[in-house]
């Protein structure tokens, strides 16, 4: 009877120890995946701080985009941007070429928390289309970008996790590497994976995951950037790449400028209206 009192005590004890070493080791990776989520959510901070103040701007942009068999088209853009208060940004798209897309204007009011605010003039239609949240993975003008992809960075619209470091950019250099992912019940993207460079926060490189498939769908690279008023870096080209079919989508930004004193009535949906 003591011999079996002896060795239930020995299993009590011992489940004991068990338990507790399950509940310290599940802190330590709770502690250490809260540690990750601030690193990460920290830096994403500090790169939002620094792109605050540039108050309006304007460019040219051509928009190549190539097909998986090789055919291409060449879209000739006017991009303006108004920087609104607590990341309430706006943006105006005006498609000048080719033809067939002559005078349509893609309408943009970031929010800070809920899903921005989107609009389409189709002159083809006379008519302003709203792009609803549910509509926002649908692929912006026959592009490998989709509507989702146009909208503003918003800090607090994601969770982050911090990943580790490598090299990336040009010339290569220490880079963070912060996965993304939206609150935005409507993404299309299970998570993204960023690629940002320690010195200057700047993000060379973005692999994006279907929500549908959890699989690598597309990859976003970026090129040369250029300092602008001494504080703002923007790249000069954007390429998204389609990793299924291989398509791609090239941005290329021309001729841009900063303080130019934009009107913000020019970026009212009535103002898209008036085009009707």
């Amino acid at each position: 009877m003591i011999k079996i009192s002896r060795c239930l005590l020995f299993v009590s004890v011992l489940t004991s120890l068990i338990s507790i070493s399950y509940v310290v080791a599940n802190q330590h990776e709770t502690l250490a995946e809260d540690q990750s989520k601030n690193k990460a959510y920290r830096i994403m901070l500090e790169a939002e701080r620094r792109d605050q103040g540039w108050v309006d701007s304007k460019a040219n942009m051509q928009m190549q985009i190539r097909r998986g068999d090789g055919r291409e088209v060449v879209r000739e853009v006017r991009i303006q941007s108004l920087e609104g208060d607590d990341g309430r940004d706006k943006g105006l798209m005006i498609f000048d070429k080719p033809l067939d897309v002559r005078g349509t204007v893609f309408l943009t009011h970031s929010l800070p928390l809920e899903s921005d605010l989107q609009w389409i003039y189709l002159p083809s239609r006379s008519q302003v289309k709203r792009i609803s949240s549910k509509r926002q993975t649908g692929r912006f003008m026959g592009s490998e970008f989709t509507f989702e992809d146009m909208s503003s960075f918003s800090l607090e619209k994601n969770n982050y996790q911090y990943l580790g470091e490598t090299s990336c950019g040009e010339p290569l250099q220490d880079c963070h590497i912060i996965e993304v992912k939206s609150k935005d019940k409507y993404s299309g993207y299970e998570k993204t994976v960023s690629y940002i460079d320690k010195t200057e926060l700047r993000s060379w490189k973005t692999e994006l995951y279907s929500k549908r498939t959890g699989l690598l769908s597309k990859t976003l690279t970026v090129s040369d950037y250029q300092l602008y008023l001494g504080q703002y870096w923007r790249p000069s080209e954007l390429t998204m790449k389609n990793e299924k079919t291989g398509a791609t989508t090239t941005l290329k930004w021309i001729n841009q400028t900063f303080g130019i004193g934009l009107d913000a009535a020019e970026f009212r949906k009535s103002s898209l209206e008036r085009r009707q």
